[in-house]
């Protein structure tokens, strides 16, 4: 398999699971959440953001040095706010989130607050990911999460501000990771080629990883969603 061949395969493997398409982001984009909605929606996705530097640290602390380690390290600053991906100063990225918290009338004060099983699910699947699984799996399962956030992002953006009246502030994360995202997924899909160039054995493994990241970020929208239409019933 080339490496061509491997990206298509995988991307298509991602796409089944298109965010954008499940019926809780068709419902983001189509106005019809209310804010108790998006309140809890951002409290409990607030847990995998807060965990995504960790994932990353518990990946680096298993490379050697080398380019890949020094890759996953610069991720890992940006997201603790100690390097923007462009060189500039930035925010630690789950701040940014809890400004999304706030902006939709919750305490950004998350002490004791337990998201729902598939979200909890989710941050387990990318701890374990991230600890015992080869570097190629790792890095296909962060791949298959940040190459698909700019899109999203850029929808949550649109959608809070223009149906929701959310502010600059409380849109902060999502107007960052509409661009941010995209130089951290084309940094993952160079060191996944670089590692499967190496050892194309793994090619198998990684499209795997790559698709099972893609359902749990898809059961995590179905937790969300499902305590939202029970409610409305």
């Amino acid at each position: 398999m080339t490496t061509v061949e491997f990206f298509d395969q995988l991307d298509a493997r991602i796409a089944k699971y298109d965010l954008l398409c499940h019926p809780f982001y068709k419902a983001w984009a189509a106005g019809e959440l209310t804010r108790e909605d998006l309140r809890d929606y951002a409290r409990d996705y607030y847990h995998h953001v807060d965990a995504f530097p960790a994932y990353l640290e518990e990946l680096c602390a298993r490379l050697g040095e080398g380019e890949l380690r020094s890759a996953v390290m610069a991720n890992m600053a940006d997201e603790n706010g100690m390097e923007g991906f462009s060189g500039q100063p930035s925010v630690r990225h789950s701040d940014l989130w809890l400004d999304f918290v706030k902006g939709m009338g919750a305490d950004r004060n998350m002490a004791g607050h337990q998201p729902v099983a598939e979200v909890s699910d989710l941050i387990d699947f990318f701890h374990e990911t991230a600890r015992r699984r080869t570097p190629a799996e790792a890095l296909t399962s962060f791949y298959a999460y940040e190459s698909q956030v700019p899109r999203v992002a850029q929808e949550k953006s649109c959608g809070l501000r223009e149906m929701y009246g959310a502010n600059e502030k409380a849109c902060g994360y999502f107007t960052l990771h509409a661009t941010a995202d995209i130089h951290h997924s084309k940094i993952w899909r160079h060191q996944l080629a670089k590692c499967l160039e190496t050892d194309p054995n793994l090619a198998d493994k990684a499209l795997l990883a790559g698709e099972r990241t893609a359902i749990a970020l898809w059961q995590a929208l179905d937790g969300i969603d499902r305590r939202r239409t029970a409610r409305a019933a």
